[in-house]
This record gives C-alpha cells, structure tokens and sequence, in this order.
C-alpha cells in the first residue's frame, strides 16, 4: 500500500457526513430514500457549527446545487463507515472528499438538523425506518 492510499483510506467505523439536499429530506425521512450516495466527507476532516461554514466546508456550491450560502438549515446524515462501502477519493475542495456508489442506509445513521444555533439530531435509522427524536 502507498503512502496516499494509506492517508486517504476510511478505515470502518470512521464518523461520516453527507449533506442532503431539501428536496430528498421528506423521502429520506418517510422511507421513500433508502440509500446514500454522491460526495462524502471524514467528519474528522471538516468543521462547522452553522450551515454557511457547512456551506463552505462541504464545498455545496457547485453548479445547480440547491444548497446556499445562505441557508437557515441543512440536513446531514452521519454514519460510521463500513468496509463494504467503497469510498473512492474524490478531487477535494482543501479537505478531503470521497465519492460513494449508491449504498444501502447504515443502520444507526442520524439524520441531523444544523441551524444558525448548531445541529441537532431529528431522526436515527434502525434499519427498517427512521425513528424520530423527542423534542
């Protein structure tokens, strides 16, 4: 194994995060989405505490892209990597950034509300549905 294959490898376990567009919310959350797919990124990689520095730190304003800089909230997905998933890295923005094939939603990945005030976790994936959070 090379040295970047080694730095760029997700080893299983590794905390995810895939911002999803406001169109595919409602499907995700009612079960009409059950996978993930597109960019993805190393939560250890990326930092932010509101949507514009998501905006900025996910790279969300490529062409035809329904996310804004000034969004009053984006939903994210976090996991935990698996070894089946396939990540393939991808031509980064400053961070690193890997792609993944459709795959199946991981059970236990959270569906996450990140507003002006930070995130909070609205739903959990047990597998068979998303199970919402009490308020």
């Amino acid at each position: 194994m090379t040295q970047p294959e080694r730095l760029t490898a997700i080893a299983p376990g590794t905390p995810m995060w895939k911002a999803v567009p406001p169109r595919l919310v409602g499907p995700y959350l009612t079960g009409q989405r059950t996978v993930l797919a597109g960019y993805v990124y190393r939560a250890q990689d990326v930092r932010f505490h509101n949507p514009a520095e998501a905006y900025l730190a996910l790279s969300l304003g490529w062409e035809d892209s329904e996310f804004t800089p000034h969004m009053s909230e984006i939903y994210l997905v976090a996991w935990l990597a698996r070894a089946i998933d396939g990540y393939v890295p991808a031509t980064g923005h400053g961070v690193p950034e890997f792609y993944v094939e459709p795959i199946a939603m991981p059970v236990g990945a959270g569906m996450c509300r990140l507003g002006p005030d930070g995130d909070q976790l609205v739903a959990r994936y047990d597998g068979l549905a998303w199970q919402r959070m009490e308020p």
